[in-house]
């Protein structure tokens, strides 16, 4: 060979060994994997129902979608935007599941609230680390996609319960509140539901889980929303004023 030839042959290992290293450190050759962005997201979000979100890391995501972690690297740029990726693909499932919820409620306020209620709580039992993931990712986080899906999800939230309100009082079945407190007190009561299953195992003598106990908490909740613990319907603020 040549000393031109040797020369041209140097010349072109060296740039096959400089194009590996480039793509090591850019997009890693997944190809033949079929393994893309969003089935790393999907893989997080079902990591999710097992797990609280402190333990979902990249590497973790890595292991189970058997691929390497220079893929989630190049997808995400840290594990806060791979968290609040998967945050966001979990919210679209909530508004799937309250859907399909509202399709079988009777329409009136009182149904879509017990709808509502009954999709929180589904929701929940299928994702139960789900609010902990905004508290610890979402609300913590200055990035203009973690504040964009906080503030989706009050503003949708707090719409719904205003419409149900809305609609109640105006066929007298229900009584004008503050519905940004309903919507905060209504999330407080279906999350704590599998958060609190020991303390409610213990106050039910044992006998409670998940699947059989849910029903019954979901009609609980939806009962004291629409009915309260007044007697006769009449609040203590409006025993107060009639005795006055």
């Amino acid at each position: 060979m040549s000393r031109i030839a040797q020369g041209k042959a140097r010349l072109r290992k060296r740039a096959e060994s400089t194009n590996r290293n480039r793509r090591a450190i850019g997009r890693p050759a997944a190809g033949s994997q079929g393994v893309g962005r969003d089935a790393l997201i999907d893989k997080t979000c079902d990591l999710l129902t097992e797990l609280p979100p402190n333990r979902v890391t990249r590497a973790e995501v890595a292991r189970h979608t058997n691929v390497d972690p220079s893929l989630i690297r190049y997808y995400f740029h840290d594990r806060s935007s791979l968290l609040i990726a998967a945050a966001e693909k979990l919210s679209m499932k909530f508004g799937v599941m309250v859907e399909e919820e509202m399709r079988e409620a009777e329409a009136t306020p009182e149904g879509i609230l017990r709808a509502r209620v009954a999709a929180i709580l589904k929701f929940e039992t299928s994702y139960p680390f789900f609010h902990r993931l905004l508290l610890e990712e979402v609300m913590t986080s200055k990035t203009p996609a973690a504040k964009k899906l906080l503030n989706d999800l009050t503003q949708r939230g707090v719409e719904a319960y205003g419409k149900i309100v809305n609609g109640g009082v105006r066929e007298g079945s229900l009584r004008k509140v503050d519905t940004a407190f309903l919507f905060l007190a209504v999330i407080g009561m279906c999350e704590f539901f599998v958060a609190g299953m020991p303390m409610l195992k213990v106050a039910l003598g044992g006998k409670a889980d998940v699947k059989t106990t849910g029903p019954r908490y979901e009609s609980f909740v939806s009962d004291l929303l629409l009915n309260g613990l007044a007697a006769n319907g009449k609040s203590s603020a409006k025993r107060s004023r009639a005795r006055a």
